[in-house]
């Protein structure tokens, strides 16, 4: 699978305000290689909050999204399901 992690994906790339602590970039891309019988994969990936003097807007919610797609060539192949994940954290 081809997994990609986008960081406050509203905003112009440029102006994210969260960003990853490796490289210190607002996506990750990751090819997963997923075997039947194989255990189970995780990925801990640790994101911070860019300094309020950075960035103009704090009002509008970071909005994180997750992408899982079949690499090109994966005939007869079919990813399926569908999941929303909406979550509202106040500080």
């Amino acid at each position: 699978l081809d997994a990609e992690l986008q960081l406050d994906r509203l905003k112009p790339r440029l102006s994210r305000r969260v960003l990853l602590l490796r490289g210190h970039q607002p996506s990750w891309h990751q090819e997963l290689t997923l075997s039947p019988g194989a255990p189970p994969e995780c990925h801990n990936l640790t994101a911070y909050l860019r300094d309020e003097d950075d960035f103009k807007d704090k009002l509008s919610p970071v909005a994180l999204s997750l992408s899982l797609a079949l690499p090109r060539g994966a005939a007869g192949l079919v990813l399926y399901g569908d999941t929303l994940v909406q979550a509202q954290v106040g500080g």
